[in-house]
């Protein structure tokens, strides 16, 4: 698995894993963004419509105004054009123009203008009734209505594009003073809350949500990024609040004393994650006077308890007077709007940052801050997960001047093979590892100004993490390969015929990632190459490539095991400062080193060989007559429901096979749902060697356990897909002959490891008792935790053999493909898998493919409170979910409606006044056909109860019946529209619409033109309606239809003194050393707990299961519509 560079530079952005075995792509994205970008909008609908008006900024462009320079280079499937400018203060800007159609320039009747104008100032006055936007957590289970969401099932047909904005400063968190660290971050949140010109805290935050939008931050070691997007009508009136914050922000007092609550929570939240403090402790072996070994997240230690509040507002402005010079900000603004236009509203917004014209800080001096005796040992860490991981890095000179040629890509692309000859597929024969990672993620603290970090990860099994010696013998024994054989230019030459393909045939991207991307690739690359050098290989450059292999040696690297397993004369003897990471060390005797500097290749290794997948054939199949709207179903039996739809809009050389392999034996209990999970785990090991030259190829496959069956998603260039799903199928059918005993432990292990995993961490324990509760048949992590122990290797192999025997398939494909070979593919497909019927009487096979029955919720109000199982985890989680019966369109968008209407108040109260937490959001959700809402907060039990962060979200509720009250015809007409609006944006790419139709397709809905009836269903709704939905599904109402239940995970402290024999018996906190044991939940909530919180006897959940057994079922989807019919 290979890690190439990314041309993101976000903070807490760790790596970016591509895990090619299963072609799954994941991106771990700055830890700030994951959980902020949880307020992104979605975009959805189908209303064509003109490109929008914009008044033309009264303002000569001159040489003394703006300066032009080279326009970068694009692809050729990129339609968009582009201007990069220099404006008079130094600041830079690219300027991106998303017409499809030749226009004019764009005017804007000034009566028209001013009306556009009044009406915002009249709604300045109701603020609260500014929100708009949805944003949640994405549950697999749960079609959420969820901003932000690249694939959002709602988008829609529509011409309607969001325009959006990025600026990124030359400036991070390297240059935190010493006494302040985080101070860069810190700065980073404060600049938002308000301008001198636009001083209310949450002025620009509501403004965007309430046209669509979303906006947030990030912080790296050398760079801050701020964006958002937002419909492109009120671009420019963004663009004119979002620049005042580097014109004149506020910064007050009291927003600093808030805010820093906020950071403190974002650090709370990540302190239980492996990989940041694993970044924390490698920081701590730089020499004490580099800007690496600091604390650049900031917390209440660094920002109250260790400096006083007059100097840290001291600090505060002037390190921003210091480093947010304009002459250090780059600009990226994209919008359906001409060149001319954007680049005289930039002009107009931006030319009043100020210049102080001072350099930025050299951290050159600290190039070699790496070269010290704690930096080459090895380390024994003890992680918060039940992992074991082997990690070897070296500390590279800096390659930020090597983008031409990327010789550290190369090293990743041979190191992180996977393939035949490959170091994974020889540790995997010795049942060592499952997966091997190598090479550089480019987050600011792995690839900067100083140095470059090269690390090759491996995730060992047991066996490998007792022979970990033997691990790092293959490492370099691979690399003596490399060095011996040398940079081989046709391996080169096929990457970057490769990366080229991809970068020329590349799918859109949304606006705002766009212009996120583009402002940070302008930090770092020259105006030609702003689109092209974080991606592209211009030049061969052997001799580069062979100075990091030499550099690659045994007494430069630096060792970390993770595993809490030690060695019989070692203790975790030693804790790192800010994180509180145990570990120990020892030094890398000299003997081995020698050892590792002479090793030879071994004979099982070789480089790879030429790429079969490559495709040859890019051109596209005429356009036909006639063409469907939606996808058509060209094959109905016993075992298939095929559809179809070829692709006339995107004009790109793709198709998405998608197929959902239905099962009864899914199902049937908790340790055939292991067995599934062990299956996929099972077929991606035996595929990896034959098919991950494909995924380097830009193919893709992927298999996801799904409620009742497997998800296999097969996609990319569309000319050898054919051959990969032929594949695929034949070692489908052989895959029971291959499962070994020696794999089997390690599969074995690695699932209960999984499960463990997960239910420790809080949100994810939260969601799985929430669906634990509703879905009629769902088996929790904990069960399977329970059930795998027992699983041996014949009942997979027996598994294996039967999966196909009685099965149901949905398959969708769409794209540059035709009817006759989609029929082709797939019929040979199920031939070769031997797929019996679940039935041979067609209408009864598809009938036996039934819905997951929900529960109905009893009305009123109940509480499943529990115990997390992390001691070390002070993180709380409080899911407030509220039930509403079976869905509608008519219900759901009424629901979309008040969650637009109450997002961005629910956030500024909470998170921003309350300080409740750093994460909080509502949802709309949909569980399998029933419709819900929910409100969740993500609190520290240090800081709040989870009974009093309940009863704020109750409160805020009351809140919202009263604004729902006073709500206004007025009003309610301007949500519409931009509700609509949102509706009606178009797909970004062939993804985004093949997602949406699958989904109708695996519930089996088939209701291909939602988004449209949402939208006519939208244009009826009435006020009065509105109210008296809200009415029956509140406390404040007339609850006729109060249904709720909150979840609440209690957060963990003071583990050293917990008295863990307080405990109920055969109740145990979690420990990863005995990840292997049975655990179970521990309730909480006594009768004491309910006369203080004043509910009834009977509020608590003290057991789900028997809770359960006493409530109803809603009748499954296909029921709903019979009865509809009756």
């Amino acid at each position: 698995m290979v890690i190439f560079c990314l041309p993101k530079f976000n903070k807490y952005c760790t790596r970016t894993w591509w895990n090619n075995g299963n072609s799954i792509v994941n991106i771990r994205k700055c830890f700030h963004l994951a959980i902020m970008n949880q307020k992104h909008p979605s975009s959805s609908a189908s209303k064509p419509s003109k490109p929008v008006s914009f008044r033309r900024i009264k303002m000569p462009i001159s040489s003394e105004v703006v300066r032009i320079l080279d326009s970068p280079l694009k692809s050729a499937s990129d339609k968009k054009t582009y201007r990069v400018i220099r404006l008079s203060n130094g600041l830079t800007a690219c300027l991106i123009s998303d017409l499809t159609e030749e226009i004019n320039d764009f005017q804007t009747d000034s009566e028209t203008e001013t009306e556009e104008e009044n009406t915002e100032e009249e709604e300045d006055e109701d603020s609260d009734l500014e929100n708009l936007l949805v944003s949640g957590e994405e549950d697999e289970d749960d079609r959420n209505y969820r901003s932000g969401k690249k694939h959002d099932k709602k988008r829609g047909h529509g011409e309607e594009k969001m325009a959006a904005a990025a600026l990124c400063v030359g400036v991070g968190s390297f240059s935190d003073p010493k006494e302040i660290q985080g101070l860069a971050h810190f700065v980073e949140h404060m600049v938002f809350m308000g301008s001198k010109k636009f001083p209310q805290e949450n002025d620009f935050d509501a403004f965007i949500k309430k046209h669509g939008g979303s906006d947030n931050g990030s912080t790296d070691c050398e760079t801050t990024t701020f964006y958002f997007e937002c419909f492109e009508k009120h671009l420019f009136k963004a663009l004119d609040k979002f620049a005042q914050f580097f014109i004149a922000p506020l910064m007050k007092r009291e927003s600093m004393t808030r805010e820093r609550e906020a950071v403190e929570s974002e650090f709370q939240m990540a302190l239980p994650s492996d990989e940041f403090r694993k970044d924390q402790l490698l920081a701590s072996f730089a020499t004490v006077d580099s800007p690496i070994n600091s604390f650049s997240w900031g917390n209440l230690i660094t920002l109250k308890a260790n400096v006083d509040e007059d100097k840290l507002y001291d600090a505060l402005h002037e390190f921003r007077q210091r480093h947010y010079s304009a002459h250090r900000m780059t600009v990226a603004v994209q919008g359906k709007i001409s060149l001319d236009v954007l680049q005289d509203n930039v002009i107009s917004c931006f030319s009043s940052v100020p210049n102080n014209e001072l350099p930025s800080f050299d951290f050159k001096k600290f190039r070699h801050c790496f070269e010290t005796d704690k930096f080459n040992k090895f380390y024994f860490v003890k992680p918060m997960k039940d992992i074991c991981n082997l990690e070897v890095t070296w500390a590279l000179p800096s390659l930020l001047d090597q983008y031409r040629c990327k010789p550290h890509h190369y090293i990743s692309w041979l190191l992180g093979h996977e393939g035949k000859g490959s170091l994974l597929s020889y540790l995997r024969k010795k049942v060592l590892a499952l997966s091997v990672y190598a090479g550089n993620g480019e987050s600011g603290c792995e690839h900067n100004s100083m140095f470059t970090l090269f690390t090759i990860t491996v995730v060992l099994t047991k066996q490998g993490c007792e022979k970990a010696h033997q691990v790092i013998e293959a490492i370099f024994s691979y690399i003596s390969l490399l060095k011996r054989e040398g940079p081989q230019k046709w391996i080169f030459k096929e990457i970057q015929r490769i990366e080229s393909t991809s970068f020329q045939l590349s799918e859109e991207e949304s606006a705002v990632d766009n212009v996120e991307e583009i402002s940070e690739c302008m930090q770092f690359y020259p105006p030609k190459d702003y689109l092209t050098g974080s991606d592209l290989y211009f030049e061969y450059n052997p001799e580069a490539i062979m100075m990091i292999l030499n550099q690659m040696s045994p007494n430069k690297m630096n060792i970390m095991l993770f595993s809490h397993n030690l060695p019989s004369d070692k203790t975790f003897d030693k804790k790192e400062k800010w994180f509180g990471t145990e570990y120990t060390d020892k030094e890398i005797s000299s003997e081995m080193i020698k050892k590792l500097e002479d090793i030879k290749p071994y004979p099982e290794f070789h480089l790879p060989e030429k790429n079969k997948f490559l495709t040859e054939n890019f051109s596209l199949l005429p356009k036909a007559e006639n063409h469907p709207k939606y996808p058509q179903k060209i094959i109905q039996n016993s075992v298939l429901e095929l559809w179809y739809r070829r692709d006339q809009k995107f004009g790109l050389p793709l198709a998405y096979y998608y197929f959902y392999l239905i099962t009864p034996l899914a199902m049937d209990n908790a340790q055939n749902s292991c067995l599934l999970d062990m299956y996929v785990d099972f077929l991606v090991i035996e595929l990896a060697e034959e098919c991950y030259p494909a995924t380097l190829a830009e193919l893709s496959y992927s298999f996801e356990p799904f409620e009742k069956g497997i998800i296999m998603k097969v996609t990319g260039y569309d000319e050898k897909l054919p051959v990969l799903i032929d594949i695929i199928g034949n070692y489908i059918r052989n895959l029971p002959n291959t499962i070994t005993e020696e794999m089997f432990v390690a599969v074995k292990d690695k699932e209960m490891k999984k499960y463990y995993n997960q239910f420790i961490k809080p949100s994810k324990l939260a969601k799985d008792l929430r669906l634990s509760i509703l879905q009629n048949k769902y088996f929790s992590l904990l069960e399977k935790h329970d059930a795998v122990v027992n699983i041996t290797t014949d009942m997979v192999t027996d598994f294996a053999r039967k999966l196909f025997k009685k099965m149901y398939i949905q398959c969708l494909v769409q794209g540059n493909v035709s009817e006759n070979v989609v029929t082709d593919v797939v019929m040979n497909f199920i031939k070769t898998v031997e797929c019996g019927p679940l039935d041979s009487n067609t209408e009864l096979a598809v009938r036996k493919v039934e819905a997951v029955e929900v529960t109905q919720i009893p009305l009123g109000e109940h509480c499943c409170r529990v115990l997390s199982f992390n001691k070390n985890d002070a993180n709380s989680i409080i899911t407030n979910y509220y039930q509403l019966g079976l869905l509608t369109i008519k219900n759901c968008v009424t629901m979309e409606f008040i969650m637009h209407m109450i997002e961005e108040p629910l956030f500024d109260i909470l998170r921003t006044k309350e300080q409740l937490g750093y994460n909080v959001y509502c949802t709309v959700r949909d569980t399998c056909g029933i419709l819900g809402y929910s409100i969740t907060v993500n609190a520290q039990v240090n800081k709040y109860s989870t009974e009093h962060v309940d009863q704020r979200i109750e409160h805020f509720i009351k809140h919202v019946h009263k604004l729902l009250k006073t709500l206004s015809n007025k009003k309610m007409f301007e949500i519409k529209k931009d509700l609509i609006k949102i509706k009606n944006c178009v797909d970004i790419d062939l993804e985004d619409e093949v997602e949406r139709n699958w989904a109708e397709i695996v519930t089996s809905e088939y209701i291909f033109d939602r988004v449209q009836k949402e939208i006519n269903e939208i244009q009826n709704l009435k006020v009065s309606e509105i109210r008296k939905f809200w009415d029956n599904i509140n406390q404040y109402g007339n609850h006729v239809n109060y249904r709720k239940i909150s979840m609440q995970i209690v957060g963990q402290t003071n583990v050293e003194n917990s008295d863990e024999n307080t405990f109920e018996e055969g109740i145990v906190q979690v420990d990863a050393k005995n990840a292997s044991q049975k655990y179970s939940l521990r309730y909480l909530g006594t009768l004491e707990d309910c006369r203080k919180e004043k509910k009834n006897e009977s509020y608590f959940i003290k057991n789900i299961p028997s809770f359960k057994k006493k409530l109803h079922l809603y009748p499954t989807r296909s029921k709903a519509k019979l009865l509809n019919k009756i």
